[in-house]
C-alpha cells in the first residue's frame, strides 16, 4: 500500500482523543493551540484540519460525509508497515464517502479504486 502524498487521518472527536492528539502534536513540534479542543469537538463548523505543507503535511478529519465513525471503525482493516499498526478504512466505505463528496478528484479516485477491487 502506498502512503498518499497527504495522509488523511479520521479521528473520533472526543476529549480523550484530543488529549492523545495533543501528545502527538508535542512529539512533532506542533503547538497545542494549533487545534483547540472546542474546534476539535465542533464537527458542525470544523471537520477538516490541515497541518504542514506538501510534501510534508497531514489532514485530520473529525467527520466524514455519509459515514458514521463507530460503524466504519468496526469494519476497518489492519495494515502493518514496518511494525506500525494502522487502521485503514474499508474500501466500500471509502468509495461511499468519495461518491458522496462527488468532487472531480474523488470521482477519478473511484474509477481507479474500482479497477483494483
Amino acid at each position: 500500500m502506498a502512503i498518499p502524498e497527504q495522509p488523511v487521518i479520521w479521528i473520533k472527536p472526543d476529549i480523550e482523543n484530543h488529549k492523545k492528539l495533543m501528545k502527538a502534536f508535542g512529539q512533532f513540534g506542533f503547538p497545542a493551540e494549533a487545534l483547540p479542543l472546542d474546534r476539535f469537538l465542533d464537527t458542525i463548523n470544523f471537520d477538516i484540519f490541515t497541518f504542514g505543507r506538501p510534501p510534508v503535511s497531514i489532514e485530520i478529519l473529525t467527520k466524514v460525509l455519509v459515514l458514521e465513525f463507530d460503524e466504519t471503525w468496526k469494519e476497518s482493516v489492519d495494515y502493518v508497515d514496518e511494525g506500525l499498526l494502522v487502521k485503514v478504512i474499508h474500501l466500500n466505505h471509502l468509495l461511499e464517502a468519495k461518491r458522496a463528496a462527488g468532487r472531480p478528484h474523488d470521482l477519478s479516485d473511484i474509477e481507479k479504486l474500482s479497477k483494483k477491487a
